[in-house]
């Protein structure tokens, strides 16, 4: 069953964001074949709907693209994936790492993967830049399901790297990367409001987590516009 993120009118477009949980199945483009992978696409979002996803990197490397291309897996190498296209369905997966949406009141609507190494590259600003490139202004911002400080024992060398980083403590009193909070605090940087959130990936096992189950599989956030009624 999908967890619907958000559904909103953006001008005279209907923006929805959904995640996938569990029960959709492991949706990693790399590890699923290809006619599975396919069929639960399909599953999800419709016939209609085959997703664009990238081979993600840990990168801030960016892909535009529109519906038009033939659908395989994985469409090149990039961690940020920008659209503009009302055929076009764009998807970041994930099992912990947090999976962005940033959509531009012009129609731009953009998906971006951050792991912590994404983070402290500026994934998030490189989402925010390709968002506005057109001249448009952010209507919307979300987050799908992420890892949270509770599970996220973190080295403090490392959050010292990562811009905006906001630190936590686990669960059992360690130190802790705020993921939410540091993915917030950037796009508040920009000037830009965080709609919704998503939960937390090792505690609530609806979803993937590698960190805490080690576990192989992905769940995607996937992002698309449709015609407002």
């Amino acid at each position: 069953m999908t967890h619907p993120l958000l559904d909103v009118i953006v001008g005279d477009r209907r923006l929805r964001v959904v995640a996938t949980e569990r029960t959709d199945g492991d949706v990693h483009p790399l590890r699923t074949g290809p006619d599975t992978l396919a069929a639960r696409q399909h599953a999800i979002t419709g016939a209609d709907r085959s997703w664009v996803m990238t081979d993600q990197v840990h990168g801030v490397d960016v892909s535009t693209v529109d519906g038009s291309a033939p659908w395989s897996p994985t469409t090149g190498v990039a961690d940020v994936i920008v659209t503009g296209a009302l055929d076009a369905t764009i998807a970041i997966w994930a099992a912990d790492c947090a999976p962005i949406v940033v959509a531009a009141d012009d129609g731009t609507l953009v998906a971006a993967h951050g792991g912590w190494r994404g983070l402290a590259m500026g994934v998030v600003d490189v989402a925010v830049d390709a968002a506005v490139g057109n001249g448009g202004s952010v209507a919307a911002a979300v987050l799908g399901p992420v890892i949270h400080p509770c599970c996220y024992e973190f080295d403090p060398d490392d959050l010292a790297t990562i811009p905006d980083a906001i630190p936590g403590r686990t669960s059992s009193g360690g130190p802790a990367l705020d993921v939410p909070a540091t993915v917030a605090a950037s796009l508040a940087r920009r000037g830009v409001d965080l709609d919704a959130s998503g939960p937390c990936t090792g505690c609530d096992d609806r979803w993937f987590s590698h960190r805490v189950r080690s576990e192989p599989g992905r769940h995607a956030v996937i992002a698309w516009w449709e015609h407002a009624r």
